[in-house]
């Protein structure tokens, strides 16, 4: 028996739902792609991405057959990469344990690299049609506001009362469409500025509409400070190949190769750039400032100027930091091939449009 909030809901889904290629089929590992590559990521950015994909790695066999690298060239340009390590990882696993898709217990799904209780939520209950909430951002946002809720977003209580919410409202046999119907009313509608009310299914049952104070639900996150950091990015060229260093094997761009980049001390390129060469082992000159690029990661936000250098020959030092891959040397071809971190793709695009020649 459906509520009246549920059906007014599901109508409005009916009517208004987006033909997103996952939702063909509902595939249970379409659906686990599609959220993977979903997180902070926009529907239309993912949509390419996600059909090519498909085509590579069209069942979860073929992804846990799949080479890391591989996986994550055919990412590049989404960011946060951890998510198609942890996707591949999950797939490995799944296959090994005997999968041929993903299975539809929350717990179990919980078990694996990459996902989280909305993850597990979502999956479960798109893939599977499993009658259990999925809470994303989307989705606290409407129920916030449908019940006037004081938690500030993101919080852990926020997210407990809005999931025992989500719970009762299901319909029983349709939570698929029930939490999708949810997440498209916060994309299309119940957006988090100037929400579009009058297109609302809850419009006359909202609270927070009701009192005139929607846009103020939820209450805002409470966000750390932001840290912001000057920095010198830094191409160093010897005969004709160019020098990255590589990222350590956890956090951060995980074991990416990466135009070199540190903090400014000074605004002098050529005395900053030399300290810092010392102390990776090698001596640079010919210091051509190419422009600044922008990055953002976590609370840090980074003013790079981009510079680039020629090499003094390799050192002893460096050589034996290429030996064990902390450094490498490559040909601009074979950066092309490269997955390369959001920072250095900045700067190798600054290059284009500066018209550098190699």
């Amino acid at each position: 028996m459906r509520s009246e909030p549920s059906a007014l809901l599901l109508r409005w889904f009916a009517q208004n739902a987006r033909p997103l290629p996952w939702r063909k089929n509902y595939d249970p590992y379409e659906v686990t792609v599609s959220e993977f590559m979903l997180q902070q990521t926009q529907v239309d950015t993912v949509l390419p991405y996600f059909e090519r994909w498909m085509r590579r790695f069209p069942d979860l066999k073929a992804l846990a057959a799949a080479d890391e690298a591989e996986v994550v060239k055919l990412w590049e340009g989404l960011g946060y990469y951890s998510r198609a390590r942890n996707l591949l990882k999950a797939a490995k696993a799944m296959v090994e344990e005997g999968y041929r898709e993903p299975p539809e217990d929350v717990e179990k799904l919980l078990s694996y690299p990459g996902f989280g209780p909305y993850t597990a939520g979502a999956v479960a209950s798109i893939g599977r049609n499993r009658p259990v909430a999925a809470v994303d951002g989307n989705v606290e946002r409407v129920t916030a506001r449908f019940c006037n809720l004081e938690d500030p977003a993101g919080s852990p209580g926020l997210k407990k009362t809005v999931t025992k919410i989500v719970l009762e409202l299901i319909p029983k046999g349709e939570a698929r469409a029930f939490n999708q119907a949810l997440m498209e009313l916060g994309a299309l509608v119940c957006l988090p500025k100037n929400p579009k009310c009058d297109e609302c299914p809850w419009k006359k049952l909202c609270i927070a509409r009701q009192l005139g104070v929607q846009a103020l639900r939820p209450l805002p996150k409470r966000r750390p400070e932001t840290l912001k950091t000057d920095a010198w990015a830094v191409l160093c060229l010897w005969k004709g190949a160019c020098l990255l260093r590589k990222r350590p094997a956890k956090g951060l761009w995980a074991n990416m190769w990466e135009i070199p980049w540190f903090a400014r001390r000074t605004e002098n390129s050529r005395s900053d750039i030399a300290d810092w060469a010392r102390g990776e082992g090698f001596e640079c000159f010919s210091f051509d400032e190419r422009g600044s690029v922008r990055f953002s990661f976590t609370r840090h936000q980074v003013n790079a100027w981009f510079v680039v250098c020629s090499l003094k020959g390799i050192s002893p030092l460096l050589k034996a930091k290429i030996k064990t891959e902390e450094w490498g040397l490559f040909s601009v071809e074979e950066m092309a091939s490269l997955t390369l971190p959001s920072p250095s793709r900045k700067c190798l695009s600054l290059l284009e449009t500066t018209r550098y020649t190699w």
